[in-house]
């Protein structure tokens, strides 16, 4: 199944996984102010994980656009940290074809002593974590990015992820046979799987508008992904 003929057949209900157990929604869990700090820290380790040809072309653009560095705080629209698709090095496919038009790093660290606040925020998002042992990716999509229908690899990691949204609006669809339901991801959301609909539901990321590959239309997308350790594989 292509992206585009998953998403003919989602019909949306926001807050629809409330009722499904296993699966939790936060809609509003981060403020905007929050919301800010967890995108520059990410965008910061993405980009200093990348090549200098892509981050001084970024560093140009803020330049020209902003008198300097990425807007502070609550300075206009929260799409303003992050720079033209065509200034990153977005890979075109996942090497299991289920992402496309990405960027990704695994993280080890963050960087709270460049960003005020960033620790607080984060000890409030860990809280939600059933445990305390985890790994955590970054998944940056292009504003034509999208991630196919899938099922993860329990050989990968535990029993449940908790996933943070920043940018644009994205519709998680959850799917198995004879059982379909969708849910808006909002900027500043938060979710977590857990047990049965984590392995037993195939899920995906989809634009509103996947039909179109315009800026315009559909925005950047961010993620931060959390998962616990496997039993099998404690080290990632």
């Amino acid at each position: 199944m292509t992206c585009r003929q998953a998403l003919s057949m989602v019909h949306t209900f926001s807050g629809v996984g409330a009722n499904v157990p296993g699966f939790t929604l936060w809609s509003k869990f981060l403020t905007l102010s929050e919301q800010w700090t967890l995108l520059a820290a990410s965008l910061h380790k993405l980009d200093s994980m990348g090549p200098r040809k892509g981050r001084r072309l970024r560093q140009a653009h803020f330049k020209t656009k902003f008198n300097g560095s990425p807007p502070e705080t609550g300075e206009g629209s929260l799409h303003n940290l992050f720079a033209p698709d065509e200034l990153y090095e977005f890979q075109e496919g996942h090497f299991d074809g289920v992402i496309r038009h990405y960027r990704e790093i695994h993280l080890t660290s963050w960087p709270v002593d460049k960003f005020d606040g960033l620790e607080a925020i984060l000890s409030r998002l860990f809280s939600l974590c059933p445990s305390q042992a985890t790994q955590t990716h970054l998944l940056h999509l292009a504003s034509y990015g999208d991630i196919y229908p899938h099922t993860d690899n329990i050989d990968a990691s535990g029993s449940w992820i908790l996933g943070v949204s920043l940018g644009d609006e994205r519709l998680l669809k959850m799917e198995k046979e004879g059982d379909t339901f969708s849910v808006e991801l909002p900027s500043g959301s938060v979710y977590l799987q857990r047990d049965s609909v984590r392995y037993q539901y195939k899920h995906s990321i989809l634009r509103k508008n996947i039909h179109q590959r315009d800026p315009s239309i559909s925005g950047q997308r961010l993620s931060i992904m959390i998962r616990d350790l496997s039993s099998t594989n404690p080290v990632f």
